[in-house]
């Protein structure tokens, strides 16, 4: 009993591992609620089809969610997101409309939107504004040039297009879609990348502390900057794979994202100060966002009442966050 007690204290510990507990209790207590409203019968969460399912539709949130956590190690923050994933998507179906290329619809659009992370990355780091304002201005940029790229009107490629572009966003190995293979990919790289290298360890250092980073030889401000670049790349590939998916782009079709992103990224853990966090503990977060939206959706709630459950979640995440930076207790021992 003692061993059983002290691998559960050990697996409280883990990043993450209080999220994965809420999120098993709030898909029993949907469950719960779905059976004695008779809103559906039999299992609705615990089938492998439906997880599947939310993972394919929180696969784009969560491609940049897992790039945003790089950003939020380091303490900074990017509101753009959003904007970006919205601009990129209209440059992408405008590739393919012109050139019918494949390859320079599906890759140019990533390198775009690595150029576009690069520029926030250079106010923020070299020129030192701060990232709140910076990437708030630069939002504002993106939204406009969505509008300027696609003239105000919905952007549709043509369903013969290249064959290798569709794949990228249809294609599919058994019951699992691509869409979750990219989540995957990324997922592993950059959890890879951000516990298993020099790099990574230093944007924890930064985060931390800024000043000791900065005297004891990390380049504090490359590896901000790499952080935004690696960012604006995962907006890329999700627009990438959305439009190959869709083969549709709306001026306004990732409006208002950059909370859903920000959001499954606090939820997995990740300090809103920096220096604390893991890309692991983003995918927990990323599944737990997906569950409570296929349960509203499943309970017929309106979206304004899920933007107000969802703000609330928010909230107290981030209270409970700064509380515990501050080293409140909300309990005390007996």
């Amino acid at each position: 009993m003692s061993k059983l007690k002290e691998g559960w204290k050990k697996f409280l510990t883990l990043n993450g591992a209080s999220m994965f507990v809420a999120m098993v209790v709030i898909i029993i207590l949907f469950e719960i609620v779905m059976q004695l409203t008779k809103t559906t019968s039999g299992l609705v969460f615990m089938t492998p089809g439906n997880l599947l399912g939310i993972l394919r539709q929180q696969a784009y949130i969560g491609i940049i969610a897992f790039g945003l956590t790089l950003v939020m190690i380091t303490g900074n923050i990017d509101l753009s997101v959003g904007s970006m994933l919205t601009m990129l998507c209209c440059v992408c179906a405008k590739f393919m409309m012109s050139t019918d290329n494949g390859f320079l619809g599906f890759f140019g659009t990533i390198a775009i939107g690595a150029v576009c992370g690069l520029l926030n990355g250079v106010l923020v780091s070299h020129v030192k504004l701060n990232s709140f304002i910076t990437t708030l201005g630069t939002s504002s940029i993106f939204t406009a040039l969505a509008l300027k790229i696609s003239a105000g009107t919905v952007l549709v490629i043509p369903n013969d297009c290249s064959p290798f572009f569709q794949f990228m966003g249809t294609a599919a190995l058994g019951p699992i879609h691509i869409l979750i293979i990219w989540l995957v990919i990324v997922a592993v790289v950059l959890g890879l990348l951000l516990s298993r290298t020099v790099f990574g360890q230093q944007l924890y250092s930064i985060g931390s502390n800024p000043v000791a980073a900065r005297f004891s030889g990390i380049k504090s401000k490359r590896n901000i900057c790499i952080s935004y670049v690696i960012t604006g790349a995962c907006c890329g590939l999700a627009a990438a794979v959305m439009m190959a998916n869709a083969l549709s782009s709306n001026p306004q079709n990732a409006s208002g994202k950059e909370m859903e992103i920000i959001l499954c990224v606090v939820l997995g853990g990740v300090s809103v100060t920096g220096g604390k966090g893991s890309v692991w503990g983003t995918i927990i977060g990323v599944m737990f966002y997906g569950v409570l939206s296929a349960g509203f959706t499943q309970l017929n709630l309106s979206i304004y009442l899920q933007w107000v459950i969802m703000g609330a979640i928010m909230v107290a995440a981030l209270s409970m966050d700064v509380l515990k930076e501050k080293g409140v207790r909300l309990w005390k021992k007996k």
